[in-house]
């Protein structure tokens, strides 16, 4: 019984020391990391870089009428312009005038039109109205801040019907030219400044004797009286350009072309704007003619046939509503309807109105047409007339038929002079034309 408790005791002493060896040995290391759910950043997939696509270069045909000096002048103007949009070039094409409208025609009738071109500013609205020519206003950036600075006169002759479809690119209009030394041999020594002195100073330097007249125009053709029509008061068609009746043939106008026919019928005004005579450039030079109107391009034809004759210039004697008046002249930058660059195109015309290309372009003769630069030093001396009368000047009458209403002047102006009509019927019978082609 003795030795079975004692059995007893020694097992429970091996259980009892085998717990507290257990409790005191390590824990165990386990040999792998227990499985953890481990949330990684999403991929993102991504595209192998690429490189900015190729921008080929726009190349732009520009064409134009530009003289010789001109055309060098404006290779420099295409510089620059290169050089400030490295993406834009630009191709010039110069015509002679003669063949320049019929070039344009047949290219926009085969489609192969030009970007951009210089038009004579009589030609803006009969290309505007066969649909030739991209509309500027709305589509052009910066539009009215740019024709905001530019002459009234030159800018009326972009529009058509109420929209613009050119800019005034250069212009150019006509004073009165007066020979200083036949003005002295007559006691004078200033220009007329009046219409009524200017109808006096006609007459007073005219010698009969001696074929020598006071005033000279260049033809009948509507240009040449333009100036003294238009200081008189005198208009073609209304505002709107609707009709003619009462307006060249109102009281303005008749009164106009009656000055001029009394000054011819007294032999002071020169009979060779009816063909023949003697040219009214060489004519003033040589003091047949003391008084011609003309533009500034003058300067240049004196000093090469004429190089010690004197030239001076003066305000077309104002009419009696005291104000002056011309008439304008110059040529207008478009961008063809048919351009497959349009942007770039606009971006050249626009150029060609900025004030370093306009006057780049001034330093060979070429005049603005931004009035900021009026008083500018960089344009030269004789400029400053010109450019104080295109305050005032007025465009010949922007229409597509105004070709055949020049005509109709014309012939007006010839049969008055001859003396088939008075100057009131030949107008009368203007007016009746210039309606049928208004279409009334």
């Amino acid at each position: 019984m003795k030795s079975n408790r004692i059995a007893i005791l020694i097992f429970s002493l091996i259980i009892i020391t085998a717990t507290i060896l257990a409790a005191c040995a390590p824990a165990a290391t386990p040999t792998e990391s227990p499985a953890v759910a481990v949330t990684e950043a999403p991929v993102v997939a991504t595209e192998a870089p690429t490189e900015a696509p190729v921008v080929e270069p726009v190349t732009l045909q520009y064409w134009h009428t530009h003289s010789d000096a001109e055309a060098a002048q404006l290779d420099q103007v295409i510089a620059a312009f290169e050089a400030a949009n490295p993406g834009i070039k630009v191709e010039s094409t110069r015509y002679a005038y003669s063949d320049y409208k019929t070039a344009l025609l047949t290219a926009i009738s085969s489609g192969a039109v030009p970007d951009a071109a210089r038009l004579d500013i009589a030609w803006v609205s009969e290309f505007a109205d066969q649909g030739a020519l991209t509309q500027l206003d709305g589509n052009l950036p910066d539009f009215e801040a740019i024709i905001a600075d530019t002459f009234p006169g030159p800018l009326s002759t972009n529009v058509w019907q109420d929209h613009y479809y050119g800019m005034p690119l250069d212009t150019n209009t006509q004073v009165l030219l007066w020979n200083k030394s036949v003005f002295e041999a007559a006691g004078l020594t200033a220009a007329p400044t009046t219409m009524e002195e200017f109808a006096a100073v006609t007459c007073q330097l005219t010698d009969a004797a001696k074929k020598t007249y006071g005033y000279a125009e260049g033809g009948t053709y509507f240009w040449a009286p333009a100036p003294v029509f238009y200081a008189m008061g005198g208009k073609i068609t209304d505002e709107k350009i609707t009709t003619a009746t009462g307006y060249v043939n109102g009281a303005d106008s008749v009164a106009a072309f009656t000055m001029l026919k009394d000054l011819y019928d007294q032999g002071c005004l020169s009979p060779n704007l009816l063909g023949g005579g003697i040219a009214t450039d060489a004519g003033h030079a040589e003091g047949t003619y003391a008084m011609i109107i003309d533009g500034p391009w003058m300067v240049d034809i004196y000093k090469g046939n004429y190089p010690n004759f004197e030239v001076n210039f003066a305000p077309v004697p104002s009419g009696p509503q005291g104000t002056t008046s011309s008439v304008v002249g110059g040529e207008d930058v478009v961008v063809l309807a048919d351009s497959k660059n349009q942007e770039a195109a606009m971006k050249w015309a626009a150029y060609l109105l900025s004030p370093d290309a306009q006057k780049m372009m001034a330093s060979v003769g070429q005049m603005p047409t931004l009035a900021s630069l009026v008083g500018d030093p960089a344009m030269p001396a004789y400029f400053a007339v010109f450019q104080e009368q295109l305050k005032t000047a007025q465009a010949r009458v922007p229409h597509p038929k105004w070709s055949d209403m020049d005509n109709a002047i014309n012939n007006a102006y010839q049969r008055m002079l001859k003396g088939d009509q008075t100057p009131q019927e030949a107008l009368d019978q203007a007016a009746t034309e210039i309606d049928a082609l208004l279409g009334k």
